[in-house]
C-alpha cells in the first residue's frame, strides 16, 4: 500500500514538473524600443531600435519584429529578425509608433510609443505695420485697412480678418488673399478694433495683435432745396454750416455745366457767374462772405495747409499729386474748373474755385481757390463774368 502511494506521489510530482516546464516555455517576449531623435519634422529620418526586446526562453536574435509607423493598425513591415529600422514621415502630425515582437513559438508582445512630427515649414510672421496706425485717428470714414505680412519660406499667405467696434473684434472676412480690406462706410467719431490672422499654404498660422483707430469726429447733416427737390450733404466747420457738395441749382441765367455736359453737372455741380451766384443759394442759406472764408481757413490751421484739408480724397477726380489732400474738414472740394466769359472751359481736375459775396471792385469779387499741386489756399479777386463753383453757408 505504501508502495502504491509512493508511486502515485511520484506521478503527481512528475505531472507538476511537466506543467511547470510548459509554463516556463510559454512565456511571451517583452517588446521594447527607442526612437532617435525623440521629435523632428517631415525632413527628419527617425531611427527605431528594438534591440532591447527580450524573451525569458529565447535569445534576442531569435525574436522577430514588425513595425506600424502611424499606429493605424496597418503594419508597414513584415516580421524580420533585424531589430532596427528607419522611417521618414511625409506629413506633420502626432503618431503612435507600434512594435510587435514574436518569439519562435508564435507568442507576441506589442508596444506603442508617441511621436510628434512637426513641420519644417516656418509659419508666417505675425501681421504688422497697420494702416491706419494703431491708436491713430483716420481722416475718412471709408478707410482702406492695410498691413504687412511676410512668410519666411515664401509661401502664399491667406488672411482671416476681424473688425468691429468691440474688443476683441468679430470675424469680418476669411480667405483674404491681399493685405487690404475696405470695411465700408464707418461712423464718425467712433473707435474701431481690428486684427489679422495669417495662414500659409502648408497650414501654419500666426496671429496678429488687436489694433485700433478712431474715425474723425465730424458733424454732418442734410439740406433739401425746396426749389428743385435736390438734397445736399452739409458739414459743420468751426461755427458755420457749409454745403459739402457743389450747388447744382439751375438759375435763369449765368449757370453752366462744364463743357455743357449734364454728366459733368451731376459730378461737379454747376458753374455760376458772380451775379448768378449771389441769387443761387436756397432759402436760409447764402453765398459766403470773405470773412466766412477767412474764418474757415483759420479753423483749419491757416492758409498753408487748409487747402489740403478741404480737398476731396475719395472721388479720384483730382489730378495727381493732389498735394496735401486729407479732407479732414469733410468739405470735399472737387476740381470743377471754370468757364470764361467767352464760353471756353478749363481747369477741371486741376482747380476748385468758389465765389464769395464780397466784391473787390465793380468787375471782380473775391474767391477761394484750391489746386491739385499745392496744399495751401488762395483768396483773391476774380472776374465776376467768369463762372466757378458755389458752396452756400447757412444763415445764423
Amino acid at each position: 500500500m505504501n508502495l502504491v502511494r509512493s508511486l502515485a506521489l511520484l506521478s503527481l510530482l512528475g505531472i507538476l514538473a511537466v506543467l511547470a516546464s510548459c509554463d516556463k516555455e510559454n512565456q511571451p517576449p517583452v517588446a521594447s524600443f527607442t526612437i532617435d531623435p525623440a521629435t523632428g519634422n517631415e525632413l527628419t529620418i527617425f531611427y527605431f531600435d528594438a534591440s532591447a526586446s527580450s524573451d525569458k526562453n529565447d535569445k534576442t536574435e531569435d525574436l522577430v519584429v514588425m513595425w506600424d509607423w502611424e499606429g493605424d493598425g496597418r503594419f508597414d513591415t513584415p516580421f524580420a529578425a533585424k531589430k532596427t529600422a528607419d522611417h521618414k514621415y511625409s506629413q506633420p502630425g502626432e503618431y503612435q509608433v507600434t512594435l510587435v515582437v514574436k518569439d519562435p513559438r508564435g507568442l507576441t508582445d506589442t508596444l506603442s510609443l508617441p511621436l510628434l512630427v512637426t513641420s519644417s515649414n516656418l509659419p508666417p510672421d505675425p501681421p504688422s505695420n497697420p494702416n491706419p496706425a494703431d491708436g491713430n485717428t483716420t481722416l475718412t470714414n471709408k478707410p482702406w485697412l492695410k498691413w504687412d505680412c511676410h512668410d519666411p519660406d515664401g509661401d502664399a499667405i491667406i488672411f482671416t480678418c476681424f473688425f468691429g467696434t468691440t474688443n476683441p473684434p468679430p470675424q469680418f472676412s476669411t480667405n483674404q488673399m491681399y493685405g487690404t480690406i475696405q470695411p465700408g462706410d464707418l461712423e464718425y467719431g467712433t473707435t474701431y478694433y481690428w486684427k489679422i490672422n495669417a495662414r500659409d499654404v502648408k497650414g501654419n498660422t500666426s496671429e496678429g495683435p488687436v489694433w485700433s483707430f478712431q474715425t474723425i469726429d465730424l458733424h454732418f447733416s442734410t439740406l433739401t432745396d425746396n426749389r428743385d427737390g435736390q438734397t445736399y450733404t452739409t458739414i459743420q466747420v468751426g461755427d458755420d454750416w457749409w454745403m459739402a457738395e457743389n450747388l447744382r441749382y439751375e438759375t435763369e441765367s449765368g449757370s453752366y455745366c462744364y463743357e455743357n455736359s449734364d454728366v459733368r453737372c451731376n459730378t461737379y455741380g454747376k458753374l455760376y457767374t458772380w451775379d448768378a451766384a449771389m441769387n443761387a443759394c436756397p432759402d436760409g442759406w447764402h453765398l459766403p462772405t470773405l470773412n466766412e472764408f477767412h474764418a474757415m481757413v483759420h479753423t483749419l490751421g491757416g492758409v498753408d495747409s487748409a487747402g489740403g484739408k478741404l480737398k476731396d480724397t475719395e472721388s479720384m477726380l483730382w489730378k495727381e499729386p493732389n498735394t496735401g489732400a486729407t479732407n479732414i474738414s469733410g468739405f470735399g472740394a472737387l476740381p470743377a474748373g471754370r468757364r470764361y466769359d467767352q464760353g471756353e472751359f478749363a481747369g477741371v481736375g486741376y482747380y476748385a474755385q468758389f465765389f464769395s459775396s464780397t466784391e473787390y471792385n465793380s468787375q471782380d469779387a473775391y474767391n477761394l481757390t484750391l489746386g491739385y499741386d499745392y496744399a495751401s489756399t488762395f483768396i483773391y479777386n476774380y472776374r465776376k463774368s467768369y463762372a466757378i463753383s458755389v458752396r452756400c453757408v447757412k444763415d445764423k
